[in-house]
């Protein structure tokens, strides 16, 4: 009997036992629950026995910081079904006009991380807005808007640009300086709202100027041409000269130039002009002649040559009046000596020295005798200028 109580006893022990375990059995599986969780777009399935989300995460072994994005928080509730979302923030190298960082993004493209950025409308980035950051192998660079003033050529332009320097911003201008240029402040500065530009353009260039080189004229004496009688052996001619300049350009407009080559490339040809010194013998005078200036002769042998008038009427008179102003006593030193201006080797080959020396030193009448002489022997030509004056030839 007692071992039959004894039994019931543990039987129903046992059976306390196992109601016991069906209960915690049955508590077991109702508290698991099954998850999704979404991790940079992929998803899965996660069995946990947790009540919120950071137990999901924990069961999942999901890592999270307060960079990173998470849906719905980890403290909220989850059940069987529930839905968590995680956004993992990455790094991502960035260079802001010219300044490099890092910064940590849930962005999933370039295009949201400017927009997290908060960059000023009109920025430029490296990369294409619709870009993954995922794939992106190399950084993003951004240059956002400057507003700069380009003085040039005396004129001053204001303008916007997203070049990250000042070699850059010109180019975007269509500007492209060389070696020889002017630009401050130098090519390679970093781009600030309110920068001046000065860009000067500079060029060199090699000008050649030709001009003329005057010819000169010389007199060359001729004796076989009758005396006041020219004649052209030579005809003047312009030579060439090249001179070469270094010229210094500024916007355009000439700033300075200097000489640097000077040559004759084609040498000038004097002119020669031939004057004829020839006095020729003038043939005997008439009887009639030779008689006026024989009795002119005898009437004033004794009156000085120097001062001696001439004859009062006549061709000579008129002659010696053109010649020497009827000064029949003249000596100014150029070679040719009384009224009617003869050389001293004419009056010598008319046989004149039989009355003096030199033509001027005779009287008018001897000076006559030898001008009729040599009139008659190469005619009013010796004469020019004047015998054409008054009509004689």
């Amino acid at each position: 009997m007692q071992q039959a109580t004894k039994r019931r006893l543990v039987i129903g022990a046992q059976g306390v036992a196992l109601g016991v375990i069906t209960v915690g059995a049955v508590g077991f599986v109702s508290a698991d629950k099954t998850v999704e969780l979404t991790v940079d777009g992929q998803s899965r399935s996660v069995q946990t026995f947790g009540n919120d989300v950071a137990a999901v995460l924990r069961a999942a072994d999901i890592t999270v910081d307060e960079h990173d994005d998470v849906s719905p928080s980890l403290d909220s509730p989850v059940s069987r079904g529930s839905v968590v979302t995680v956004q993992l923030a990455r790094e991502v190298q960035l260079n802001v006009d010219g300044t490099q960082r890092t910064v940590e993004t849930t962005a999933r493209t370039v295009g949201e991380l400017a927009g997290e950025l908060g960059l000023e409308d009109g920025s430029k980035l490296s990369l294409a807005e619709d870009l993954s950051l995922a794939s992106a192998s190399a950084p993003l660079s951004v240059t956002t808007p400057k507003a700069l003033t380009l003085l040039s050529g005396g004129k001053s332009t204001a303008f916007t640009s997203t070049a990250l320097d000042v070699r850059a911003a010109l180019k975007a201008r269509g500007i492209t300086p060389d070696e020889d240029d002017e630009v401050s402040p130098a090519l390679n500065t970093v781009l600030r709202d309110g920068l001046e530009i000065e860009y000067t353009k500079v060029e060199h260039k090699t000008k050649k100027v030709t001009s003329d080189v005057d010819y000169a004229t010389t007199e060359v004496k001729d004796p076989t041409l009758a005396k006041g009688s020219t004649k052209i052996q030579t005809a003047g001619q312009a030579g060439e000269r090249v001179q070469s300049y270094a010229v210094v350009l500024e916007n355009g407009k000439e700033v300075s130039r200097k000489l640097t080559s000077d040559k004759v490339t084609k040498a000038a040809v004097d002119k020669v002009i031939r004057v004829g010194t020839k006095v020729e013998e003038e043939p005997a005078a008439t009887d009639s002649t030779s008689s006026a200036s024989s009795s002119s002769s005898a009437g004033t042998s004794s009156s000085a040559g120097t001062s001696a008038a001439g004859p009062s009427s006549g061709v000579w008179q008129k002659l010696a009046q053109c010649e020497s102003g009827g000064n029949w006593g003249i000596n100014t030193g150029n070679g040719y000596y009384g009224g009617l201006q003869f050389t001293a080797a004419t009056w010598k080959a008319q046989g004149g020295t039989k009355y003096a020396p030199l033509p001027h030193q005779a009287t008018p009448a001897q000076q006559i005798e030898i001008a009729t002489k040599l009139q008659k022997r190469a005619g009013w030509g010796q004469w020019p200028a004047c015998t054409s004056k008054l009509g004689l030839r």
